[in-house]
């Protein structure tokens, strides 16, 4: 779930306590440095060669779109590499790509979508 789920899902609230003490909380980290090695395995497992699809800069397009600089004190960046927007972003511009006729993702075709 997202974020608020957990806060929704309080077992301190007694409207949902019941529920609660069924469900497990698990917090996944964003994928940031494994972002390549993500989209590798991702492709692998469809028989793609990542580098077939989307070139380095395409990448390196994909974690900038979903990071950058947050307002808080002490932390320098936010990021949503999470890999359902990941999937989003990539699945945007693979058809992006399709629809322009052109052979491999390019950072051009994720900044946009």
């Amino acid at each position: 779930g997202q974020p608020e789920l957990a806060q929704k899902l309080n077992e301190r609230d007694p409207a949902v306590r019941e529920v609660v003490q069924r469900c497990e909380l698990v917090t996944l980290l964003p994928l940031d440095e494994e972002l390549k090695p993500y989209l590798q395995a991702r492709f692998k497992h469809r028989g793609l060669d990542l580098t077939n699809v989307m070139d380095d800069t395409a990448i390196e397009a994909v974690r900038t779109k979903l990071s950058g600089p947050t307002q808080r004190p002490g932390q320098r960046t936010f990021s949503l590499l999470y890999p359902l927007a990941v999937g989003n972003v990539v699945t945007a511009a693979l058809n992006a790509a399709a629809a322009y006729g052109i052979p491999k993702v390019t950072a051009d075709l994720v900044k946009e979508v």
